[in-house]
């Protein structure tokens, strides 16, 4: 049998066979790629398919497609595979430090690459969080594509706390989020205020006329990802009144909740600008006694703040928010009973106009 012994070109090879001279022969080539890397470093973090998959705006499959390409372009097994979860094997654990210098080597040259340019132009990922119609999205881009007309666009879904991740790691140039951002790199523009509400189905309304949390606690609830600020707000409720509240169901995206509210599955937090656009609105009863509201924000990275795309988008987003525009709130705060606890307010530094749908 031939020996092989690697030199320095990774395609290449050399065989001796007996005494005959040498041959060099060519390699299979290398083809890893680098949004397998991104997988694999998410997949370790989240310890979980489903919501790597939500990170990286994918599906589940698409993520096992991802590391299973990886695994055999490498040759070693990355993961092992439980009824838990995703764990790293010693292999995983070997490689995913040298994974993550890659990938942050990878968005700098990138992010060095874009400080470059003097025209708006190359490819945008703008994260939405929302439905478009909430987010003014369309006359955003009409504004954009006429100004711009070399840029592309790229837009991804995710809840709030996917897109300020997406930002911070550089896969996601500019996005919507709403509620708090506590990540010092992300610098944001507040454009306007969510007004929220409890969502029960109509056939509910007899019974739920009157403010009672214990009530509401036996119903069965409609949880949205762990990484949207209305999950955020539902803990906070149970803290605040003491309640242990147990989802039925979980629902990644804020529609598929206000259908399952409809369809008389359980009760949900979503925003009005939500059920404004939901069809079957008959279907749908808002508890009166309900009062809530979050900012919404676009976020960058501070560091790009003067990028040319981030502040074409910036100015766009700017100019058509303009009427909506408000000081983020301080406090924001809700309550369900107004005999135990007086009906919050919001401090009129952090009232803004309502927002459009």
């Amino acid at each position: 049998m031939p020996s092989e012994i690697p030199i320095i070109r990774s395609d290449l090879a050399i065989s001796r066979e007996g005494g005959r001279g040498v041959m060099v022969r060519e390699l299979p080539p290398l083809l890893m790629e680098f949004y397998q890397l991104r997988t694999f470093l998410t997949v370790a973090e989240e310890a979980h398919l489903t919501r790597a998959a939500e990170k990286l705006f994918t599906s589940q499959p698409a993520v096992s497609a991802h590391i299973r390409a990886l695994e055999e372009e490498l040759g070693v097994k990355l993961f092992e595979r439980t009824t838990k979860g995703m764990t790293l094997t010693s292999a995983g654990n070997a490689l995913q430090e040298e994974a993550r210098r890659i990938v942050e080597a990878t968005r700098q040259f990138k992010q060095q690459a874009e400080a470059l340019r003097t025209i708006v132009a190359g490819e945008l990922v703008f994260g939405l969080n929302n439905q478009p119609d909430i987010l003014r999205l369309v006359p955003i881009l009409h504004r954009l594509t006429s100004a711009h007309p070399h840029l592309r666009y790229d837009m991804v879904s995710g809840s709030s706390g996917v897109i300020l991740q997406g930002i911070d790691e550089g896969s996601i140039s500019i996005g919507f989020f709403e509620g708090a951002c506590t990540n010092a790199r992300i610098a944001y523009d507040v454009l306007g205020q969510i007004d929220l509400c409890l969502l029960a189905p109509a056939a509910w309304k007899k019974e739920l006329r009157v403010p009672d949390w214990k009530a509401l606690e036996e119903r069965p609830w409609i949880f949205v990802s762990p990484m949207c600020s209305y999950y955020r707000i539902i803990e906070h409720i149970c803290r605040e009144q003491g309640l242990e509240i147990q989802p039925r169901f979980r629902a990644n995206e804020c529609m598929t909740a206000v259908q399952l509210v409809a369809d008389g599955l359980g009760l949900t937090i979503c925003s009005r600008a939500q059920i404004a656009l939901y069809p079957e609105r008959e279907k749908l009863f808002i508890l009166p006694h309900f009062h809530a509201s979050v900012p919404l924000s676009l976020g960058y990275l501070s560091a790009r703040a003067e990028d040319p795309v981030v502040r074409a988008v910036r100015e766009a987003v700017r100019e058509v928010w303009s009427d909506a525009f408000t000081e983020p709130a301080e406090n924001v705060t809700f309550s369900l009973d107004p005999v135990r606890r007086p009906r919050a307010r919001l401090d009129r530094r952090s009232r803004g106009r309502e927002t459009r749908s």
